[in-house]
């Protein structure tokens, strides 16, 4: 046995050695397998996740383009908002807006203004070839496109403020205010008139209606009142944010001096509607008894002509509704209640935004009123 032992101690050695090392792996191998399932469970769960991310990565590459797509929108809208506020302003007109350049009158003040505006629009039409209908001609059923020139008609007509010829109820201060605006509007349309005559070119205004502006105007305005469900235009106070009042101008006008009121007419005045009527006054000539002898010698053909129309005067009888912008706000603060409700909120886009459509003067405005509404949220 010691003679193999020696004979054999090399193979001996490396068995031992073997075998120790095997037992050490195999005792490694039992210490090691549960952490080795573990590892390769978080293996597996890595990779399903690194696929996931790449299909997400994939369904994310039309991003770039739906990003510039979003901006180009996001200027497109800044331009559409740019040029509506424009056109609102041009609306409004406000250097000679009549509404806007209103100076706070008392009601009693207001009377006064009218009781001289009377005297006034009377004395222009008498000077500017515009007849006025008489009191007479007003309240009977007489057709309107006789002409009744006269010193009663510059004593009687009211244009379109008849009731308060010498009557002056008890007006708020606010109905007051928009009486007096209606009565420069007014005053403004008979002065372009004006302009618009001449010896042989005259005008006569058979009505001017307005509509009321108050629960006490409604009760006296009487037959100044203009009949708005009677009326198919739209209006441009249909939409949200713009105030007007609606004129309805009924006119005996021929057709160069209506031309020359329409042209005349400039923001904030907007032309709803026009409704020609035309009226043809033919006068006949007398009938002659000159005896008609045939004259054999005559190689021309001649008729005496008995009734010669003769085309005296062209008039038209014009219905005009004209509509005066009185006001004119976009409400931004609806679109930024609306903003700062969204789940996905990027004020930073909305400034832009703003910015970008003009509206830079509001920002300050809005980042407060973003920051009091999400300081409520967050309170909640």
């Amino acid at each position: 046995m010691k003679l193999f032992i020696k004979q054999n101690l090399f193979f001996l050695v490396l068995s031992i050695s073997t075998f120790a090392i095997f037992c050490s792996l195999l005792f490694l191998s039992f210490s090691y397998s549960d952490n080795t399932t573990d590892l390769l469970s978080k293996s597996e769960s890595l990779f399903s996740e690194y696929n996931e991310l790449i299909t997400a990565r994939d369904s994310l590459s039309h991003s770039e383009n739906d990003y510039n797509t979003a901006l180009a929108d996001l200027e497109r809208i800044s331009a559409k908002e740019k040029n509506l506020s424009n056109f609102l302003l041009y609306l409004l007109n406000e250097n000679e807006n009549l509404s806007s350049k209103w100076d706070s009158k008392s009601a009693e003040s207001v009377n006064a203004s009218l009781t001289r505006l009377f005297s006034r629009l009377r004395k222009k039409c008498s000077e500017s070839n515009i007849s006025l209908p008489s009191e007479d001609l007003q309240n009977s059923s007489t057709s309107p496109f006789s002409i009744n020139p006269g010193n009663s008609a510059n004593e009687s007509f009211g244009f379109s403020f008849s009731s308060y010829d010498g009557n002056w109820p008890s007006f708020s201060v606010e109905e007051a205010r928009k009486i007096g605006v209606q009565s420069e509007i007014v005053k403004e349309i008979v002065n372009t008139l004006s302009f618009c005559t001449d010896e042989n070119h005259t005008i006569q205004i058979l009505s001017i209606l307005r509509e009321e502006v108050g629960e006490v105007d409604k009760l006296n305005i009487s037959t100044d009142r203009i009949d708005l469900p009677e009326i198919s235009s739209s209006f441009m106070r249909d939409v949200p944010g713009i105030d007007s009042f609606v004129f309805k101008v009924s006119l005996q006008i021929q057709t160069l001096s209506l031309r020359k009121f329409v042209n005349g007419l400039r923001p904030p005045f907007q032309i709803r509607e026009i409704s020609i009527q035309p009226i043809e006054n033919i006068e006949l000539s007398p009938a002659t008894n000159t005896p008609f002898t045939p004259d054999p010698f005559n190689t021309q053909d001649t008729v005496n002509d008995r009734y010669i129309p003769i085309v005296s005067k062209v008039d038209s009888k014009v219905d005009l509704i004209l509509e005066y912008i009185t006001g004119a706000e976009r409400n931004l603060g609806e679109i930024a209640e609306k903003v700062v409700s969204h789940p996905y909120l990027n004020t930073e886009i909305y400034f832009k935004w703003l910015t970008s459509s003009g509206n830079q003067d509001s920002i300050s405005d809005t980042e407060s009123f973003f920051n009091e509404s999400i300081n409520r949220k967050t309170v909640r």
